[in-house]
Formats: C-alpha cells, structure tokens, sequence
C-alpha cells in the first residue's frame, strides 16, 4: 500500500461525503441516463472516474498548483469546459426523443466515456480539488509523496465509480418511466440540455478563489 492505511476510513468518510455532493459530474451522469439509458450513463461514469484518477496524477505532478497560481491557466480550462458542456446542450435540444428499448440507437460506448471524461478533466475546480484535498491525507514518513497522492486518487476514483455506478442504475430506471409515453419522450432531451447550460453557466461564473 503506497500510503498509511491507517487514514483509510477517515479518507472514505470524507471522500464519500463529497462525491454524494451534487455537481457537474452527478449532473451529467443523470442526465445521461435519463435520456440514453442506463448503459450509456454506466459508460459515462467509467469516463469520469478515468479523468478523476488523471486529476490525481497531474496534482501529484504539481499540475493543480500551476493552475492555482496562473490565472489564465485556470480561464483556459474554465472557457473549454463551458464551451463543451454548451455543445452538449446543443446536441440534447436537437437529439430524438428518447424511447426505450433495444431497437433504439444510442451512441457508443467509448463516445460515452470520452464525454464522461471530458466533463470532469476539463472541470478546473477538480484539479484544485485533488491539488488541495488529495496531498492532506499524504506523509512523508510513508514514502514517495507522488506514489502516495496517487495511490489515494486511485481509491478516490474507484470510491466515485461505485457511487456514479448506482446513479447510472437509478436514472436509467427514470428513463424507463420517461419513455412509456409519447407525452413524456421528448422532455429528458430539454431537461439534459437546461442543466448542461446551466453547469455551462456555473463555470463562466466560477472564480479561482472560490
């Protein structure tokens, strides 16, 4: 174990606590689901968790740092999180209405991962994030800090694909009840694209200090 297992419950506590938080990565996640499915949201969720293991491994390698002190670094990152996330509302306003079943075509699953990946990499606040909460459960005396900020991102990411996992399940059953009325198909597409604006609208506003 490349760290002191002994802050291991302390760190799932707390990790647990801020995953069931919700954000922009819960936000997607729901939103995936309940327009495409449970399957695509599963894969989304796989992507998320990637991206939340690389935050580690860039905050080990003093990536969040840069990003915290250079504020156009942190614009950079904020702008094209913001301009993705719109191009996602775009794509749900003009998507079909979602219909459950296997004669629906759905896009694939690396699609749903890139996405899932993309959200959270180019969300700044969680590279700040594993710059600042990944580094205080860190210690010397246990090794390489780089080896031990890692090996907490890993348990980190692992921790929030379980918890996105039973969140993919949940809005896939949602969907299901979307789904069994023409009334009610095309309303998980406008609800998807309202919050992706929405969390567009979060990180234009979003200030470093905050």
């Amino acid at each position: 174990m490349p760290f002191d297992i002994s802050i291991l419950p302390v760190f799932l506590a707390v990790s647990a606590v801020l995953l069931a938080t919700p954000g922009p990565d819960m936000a997607f996640i729901l939103a995936t689901g309940i327009t495409e499915g449970r399957r695509p949201a599963l894969w989304a969720s796989a992507g998320i968790g990637s991206a939340m293991f690389l935050h580690a491994v860039l905050a080990a390698a003093g990536v969040a740092a840069v990003v915290a002190t250079y504020p156009l670094a942190f614009d950079i990152i904020r702008f094209g999180g913001a301009g993705y996330l719109v191009h996602l509302a775009i794509k749900s306003f003009r998507s079909a209405p979602f219909v459950a079943g296997p004669q629906v075509t759905t896009p694939s699953s690396f699609r749903n991962f890139r996405q899932g990946f993309l959200t959270n990499l180019m969300n700044p606040k969680a590279i700040l994030f594993s710059g600042v909460f990944l580094p205080q459960f860190a210690d010397p005396a246990y090794g390489p800090i780089f080896q031990q900020i890692v090996g907490l991102g890993a348990v980190l990411a692992c921790l929030g694909l379980l918890f996105q996992a039973a969140l993919s399940i949940a809005s896939g059953r949602v969907a299901q009840w979307f789904s069994r009325s023409p009334y009610r198909q095309r309303l998980p597409q406008k609800l998807a694209g309202i919050m992706f604006l929405g969390l567009a609208a979060r990180l234009l506003m979003m200030e470093r200090s905050s």
